[in-house]
């Protein structure tokens, strides 16, 4: 067996977010929805008795934002809502080994924004960041 430079600087695969999507199987939420290159996971949780939706975004998609946070819109038929994040400091972190971030994200809600949400159909939610926005097709369960 021969020792090889040529086999030492050949390039190694590494899988495109795309597939590692398609992939993963993330028990940490509910997929919610998903763009060309990203997966968006919602679920909407109670802490001390006030409700708030937890969202992780998984795919291409990477930010780091600090003192603005960004918002989240969900699209309705003849409407939209509106809301802010809870933390002002948004950061996505890379997935080992791989080419995907996820991003973790928690928004303030009320009682009223939480049963429209659940009862109106939902077209798109878009992420609001400071200089991009970032639109999912929900998932129709």
């Amino acid at each position: 067996m021969a020792f090889s430079f040529s086999n030492l600087f050949k390039s190694q695969k590494v899988p495109s977010s795309l597939a590692l999507i398609s992939e993963i199987d993330f028990k940490g939420g509910t997929k919610y929805g998903e763009n060309s290159g990203n997966a968006v996971y919602l679920d909407i949780e109670e802490l001390g008795g006030f409700p708030f939706i937890k969202t992780i975004i998984i795919g291409e998609f990477s930010t780091k934002i600090k003192r603005t946070g960004c918002t989240l819109t969900f699209v309705f038929d003849k409407d939209s809502l509106v809301l802010s994040s809870d933390n002002t400091y948004v950061a996505s972190n890379q997935i080992k080994n791989t080419m995907a971030h996820y991003t973790e994200i928690d928004f303030e809600l009320t009682e009223e924004e939480t049963v429209k949400i659940k009862n109106e159909r939902v077209l798109e939610i878009q992420y609001n960041f400071k200089d991009k926005i970032l639109a999912f097709n929900p998932i129709l369960t």
